[in-house]
């Protein structure tokens, strides 16, 4: 799950390539937003945050990798937890499941309508980033050197344990491939679902329009929570059931410029932008008003978060799942009906 290595090796590639930019800022902090999936009026949202150092060649490397999770609704946006990768999600029987690999084990969360709630968590007993994969509604984890455990997170129930040193490579758990290698054990699943497309966004004559919704803000209004008005053409915007979500550009922050520098820069998309400084990072939220959710504020080698914690509702099976289910064993009740008597016959 761990793509530490590839990240950094590709972000000192990119910053090479800005003109300037490694050579005349001592420091840099990244933002990357990743709307991981949308239900309702509700949505999960990963930060990526990357805090950078000048190297012993006087370029800027990346000193770690760190994953803030959010629950955003109408009310507000609320932190998950942390993490050391990307959560992953997955779709079953109309309800999001979301998992979140932190170290020494898998957080499982469950998102539905105007719903957000703790399935379980599964400690590995290893160090490090865990070892797992998904065939919803089965998660399996290497929990131990020489053992797997499947959970089924729909009813949060055990669905099996597999020795290691007993377990051939193969197919297990409806969908979960074990390979075993001299290296170790591969666990290969589902593919996650893709995260939801954004509409595009367009300044426009003081008027910030989403004309995929017919929908103008005043740029203005909108600026105001921005580092830099030049944002705004710049903002994601996903669309929810009765609202939108504006999501900031994906922006490294150059500080602790040297005598060759003139101040601290903003990089997003294809703009530079000086700034005397930056502030709280914030979502907007719009539903026939603005609404403005902080997450936290980048402090060059850290990002404290600023949200508060989530708080879990139960989620519920929606009712159309719930009426398959009962059609499903109607149907095989009368089966074993059927074959019955005419075996009795």
């Amino acid at each position: 799950m761990r793509r530490t290595l590839y990240l950094s090796l590709l972000l000192v590639v990119l910053l090479s390539l800005l003109p300037g930019a490694c050579a005349d800022y001592l420091g840099a902090e990244s933002f990357d937003f990743h709307v991981l999936a949308v239900y309702g009026d509700s949505a999960v949202l990963s930060l990526v945050y990357v805090p950078y150092s000048t190297s012993m060649s006087d370029m800027l490397v990346p000193t770690g990798y760190f994953y803030y999770n959010f629950y955003v609704n109408s009310t507000g946006a609320y932190f998950i937890g942390g993490s050391w990768d990307t959560p992953v999600v997955y779709w079953y029987r109309g309800l999001y499941y979301v998992f979140v690999p932190d170290e020494g084990r898998v957080d499982v969360y469950r998102m539905g309508e105007d719903c957000f709630e703790r399935v379980t968590s599964v400690k590995t007993g290893l160090e490090g980033s865990p070892n797992f994969a998904v065939a919803v509604p089965y998660l399996v984890v290497q929990v131990s050197e020489n053992e797997l455990l499947a959970i089924n997170v729909a009813r949060n129930a055990t669905a099996g344990i597999l020795d290691l040193r007993e377990t051939e490579s193969g197919t297990y758990f409806k969908g979960v491939t074990v390979v075993k290698g001299p290296w170790g054990v591969e666990l290969e699943g589902d593919e996650p679902e893709k995260p939801p497309k954004p509409l595009n966004v367009e300044v426009d004559n003081g008027r910030l329009k989403i004309p995929g919704k017919g929908v103008e803000l005043s740029l203005q209004a909108v600026a105001e929570h921005l580092w830099d008005d030049r944002e705004a053409g710049h903002l994601r915007a996903y669309e929810l059931e009765n609202a939108l979500l504006l999501v900031p550009p994906d922006v490294t922050h150059y500080f602790a410029p040297d005598a060759n520098s003139t101040g601290e820069l903003l990089v997003f998309g294809n703009e530079s932008v000086p700034v005397r400084g930056i502030s709280e990072v914030s979502l907007l939220y719009y539903d026939g008003s603005l609404k403005v959710f902080p997450l936290g504020e980048g402090w060059g080698s850290r990002f404290a978060v600023g949200a508060d914690n989530v708080t879990f509702s139960r989620c519920e099976v929606p009712r159309t799942y719930a009426l398959e289910f009962w059609a499903a064993v109607v149907l095989l009740a009368l089966i074993g009906f059927t074959w019955f008597f005419m075996v009795r016959r």
